[in-house]
């Protein structure tokens, strides 16, 4: 199904704490398939978790598609409409231009689209925005590679306010800014700088900002009230692992760390395990923390799991029955497949090399995968073990965007701009 013609278009040149847990996992429902909404990078708890808690589907038929220009990002889903960017890869730099896109989440039809001037930016991908738009109580939150802050509304695209990060661009970021906006209370924090940057929700107006710039790709993620008897969020850049106020900026928490990065490819957010926090060091492994008071100390530093080539360190990881899984990518033979290791150690437990890089999503026992090469396979989950049981092509291009699954619903895209929608049953 083709999307229909544009309903409006907004076109602009730029130049140049917690309110409670009901605000991480919002409510609205998708009236076509009665499912929780998806309304920010990661899904409601910021934990990749869908709404559904079990997946008994046997087949996958497409009910639409439609293009959204060439991007990185995902796609976010809230009250029946989603929302994702992409760039027009103009050969003209001063006429390229990135695009928000809104969409009808069950037809794929187009509601809006807001423009600004931004650079295509390939580099070892096909380039475009890497950042998810966020939706939060009626507006949409967006960051360019660039640096360009948006405020839209959310059912109209008209602007609300706009800002900017330009200033922070490192000088060597492979990917620009690719961490999407998290919101807290009236604060929307943003992984700039060596401290983050945290804006007015309302205003756009700055609150607390980094004093030195440092590229961080991953996305921040708001701790439990319990963690800490206080609002927190934890950032991940390529220097240091932050736990803030995201009112002040200020520490709520130390780390002593034992690492020192070697790149700066950290792109994967922080996940909790049975109150431990995992961290995804694109140069070194994974670590896993636990907290004394207000120190978290590390308990191992797992090279186990280790990505053998640390440019793919930024895809998404599956915990089930005290096993964490995901995909990994290299050059050479046998660095490439789904490995497995024990959550309690960091040891490998299994290695899978019949399968490609790409995403994950974990729903109950069963385990469904998003390939780079397109392919969507699912199966289930066993004792350290993968049995698929399902794989079906689905997409042409690049696939490094998580998919999202709301009810029987799935979306996905690629990275030339293909966005797609499946019914499962």
């Amino acid at each position: 199904m083709k999307r229909s013609k544009s309903v409006q278009r907004l076109s602009t040149s730029y130049p140049g704490i917690w309110v409670g847990v009901v605000c991480l996992a919002v409510s609205l429902l998708v009236a076509a398939s009665g499912a929780e909404d998806w309304p920010h990078y990661l899904g409601p708890d910021f934990d990749l978790k869908p709404g559904v808690t079990q997946f008994n589907a046997k087949s996958a038929t497409k009910l639409w598609d439609a293009k959204v220009g060439i991007g990185m990002c995902s796609v976010t889903i809230s009250d029946g409409l989603l929302y994702t960017m992409g760039n027009d890869a103009n050969e003209d730099k001063s006429k390229a231009k990135d695009t928000v896109y809104c969409l009808d989440a069950r037809t794929g039809a187009e509601q809006w689209t807001f423009d600004y001037q931004c650079v295509l930016k390939p580099n070892l991908h096909p380039g475009g925005p890497s950042s998810t738009p966020t939706v939060h109580q009626g507006k949409v939150y967006t960051i360019s590679k660039e640096g360009h802050i948006f405020c839209l509304d959310a059912r109209t695209g008209k602007q609300v306010w706009r800002a900017s990060a330009e200033q922070y661009q490192v000088r060597r970021a492979w990917w620009g800014f690719a961490a999407s906006p998290t919101i807290i209370g009236d604060v929307v924090v943003y992984n700039v700088g060596d401290k983050g940057l945290a804006l007015n929700k309302n205003t756009g107006d700055v609150l607390w900002k980094s004093s030195e710039n440092v590229v961080g790709y991953a996305t921040p993620k708001p701790l439990p009230a319990a963690m800490f008897g206080r609002p927190a969020v934890a950032l991940l850049t390529n220097r240091e692992f932050l736990v803030l106020d995201p009112a002040t900026g200020r520490s709520v928490a130390t780390y002593k760390k034992t690492w020192q990065e070697k790149s700066n490819c950290n792109g994967t957010t922080p996940y909790i395990y049975k109150g431990r926090i995992y961290l995804v060091h694109s140069a070194h492994g994974l670590s896993r923390l636990s907290l004394d008071g207000n120190v978290f100390k590390q308990d191992w530093l797992s090279t186990d799991a280790k990505f053998p080539n640390e440019w793919f360190a930024f895809n998404t990881h599956v915990i089930h029955d005290g096993n964490i899984y995901f995909l990994t990518k290299d050059r050479s033979p046998g660095g490439t497949g789904l490995a497995c290791v024990d959550a309690e150690t960091g040891k490998r437990k299994a290695f899978d090399d019949k399968y490609a890089f790409g995403n994950l999503l974990g729903v109950g026992d069963k385990m469904i995968m998003l390939s780079e090469e397109g392919e969507l396979i699912w199966g289930d989950l066993g004792e350290a073990s993968f049995k698929e049981t399902h794989r079906q092509k689905i997409l042409e291009g690049l696939c490094w965007s998580k998919p999202v699954l709301l009810g029987d619903l799935l979306y996905a895209r690629d990275a030339e701009g293909t966005v797609v929608c499946l019914e499962l049953k």
